[in-house]
């Protein structure tokens, strides 16, 4: 537990806690429109720290940025419906992928793949879940939701890709700089 609290864990913590709230579906606290790096947090939580608290915790800080938001401008309410607690499982996958990545040294194309088939999935799971169950559609189907929701699958999945790829150039320079450091105790 002490682990986690050290000075590198708490700036990078810090700084997810920043881009969540830099980037999270209202902007209400930007000027300009960036993509939603929701999905590419809760990745780095899986490949960054073992701990399934801190995911709880993370999501708990989407929610309340969420909710505080369609609170303060009702229009940004209209996702906060029974479909929105899909976003668990959404982000559980992205959280796991990023555990499956931490335990195995991937070269940049099977990351890409990982980040390409869980960002898809996460789609999936938050597309299905809001139709089914948000009570904003007569008779929901899995068709339906695949129908309709394909639409927005190209502007989910590229700067995810994208955030995906900074992602992974940070985690290599900073293994590589963890490994500089080993070298030069031995």
């Amino acid at each position: 537990m002490m682990q986690m609290f050290n000075k590198n864990n708490l700036l990078i913590m810090s700084s997810l806690v920043f881009m969540m709230f830099l980037t999270r579906g209202s902007h209400f606290l930007t000027e300009f429109s960036i993509p939603d790096a929701s999905l590419v947090i809760f990745l780095c939580l899986g490949l960054l720290t073992p701990s399934i608290l801190l995911f709880c915790v993370f999501f708990i800080l989407a929610a309340v940025i969420d909710f505080g938001s369609g609170f303060f401008n009702n229009s940004l309410a209209f996702c906060l419906t029974d479909g929105y607690w899909g976003l668990i499982p959404t982000y559980l996958v992205m959280y796991f992928t990023g555990k499956i990545i931490k335990n195995y040294d991937i070269k940049f194309n099977i990351f890409f793949v990982l980040v390409f088939v869980s960002t898809t999935l996460a789609f999936i799971i938050s597309t299905n879940t809001y139709y089914m169950f948000s009570d904003r559609f007569a008779s929901p189907s899995i068709f339906t939701s695949i129908q309709h929701g394909w639409n927005y699958f190209p502007a989910y999945l590229i700067p995810n890709l994208v955030y995906g790829s900074i992602v992974y150039s940070l985690y290599q320079l900073n293994l590589r700089n963890y490994f500089l450091k080993f070298i030069q105790r031995s």
